[in-house]
């Protein structure tokens, strides 16, 4: 067997070994991309329910809002001047009942 031979049956093995660790590597990437594939739906759904309940808490924020807003439109002045006017017509709307 000379030298060529024996480099050459080395090469091969290399070859061999290089295609059996590809093949490893491309069957744990596979499972790999199939996990994170159920991690995204599961993500997808859990995202889901957080826009829920943020929604619910906003509604029920600006349901707690409203009866404060009313009350501090009572109580805050205004800067400006209405004049005699935007008096009598706000007293007369302050009275008024609202359907």
């Amino acid at each position: 067997m000379s030298a060529f031979d024996v480099c050459l049956a080395f090469l091969i093995l290399a070859a061999a070994f290089a295609l059996i660790c590809l093949g490893i590597m491309l069957l744990k990437t596979a499972s790999t991309l199939k996990d994170v594939s159920q991690l995204s739906q599961d993500l997808d759904v859990t995202v889901g329910k957080v826009n829920k309940t943020v929604d619910d808490v906003n509604y029920k924020m600006d349901q707690l809002n409203a009866p404060i807003e009313t009350i501090n439109r009572v109580f805050t002045t205004k800067r400006e001047n209405p004049g005699i006017l935007g008096t009598i017509l706000g007293v007369r709307s302050f009275f008024t009942k609202k359907k």
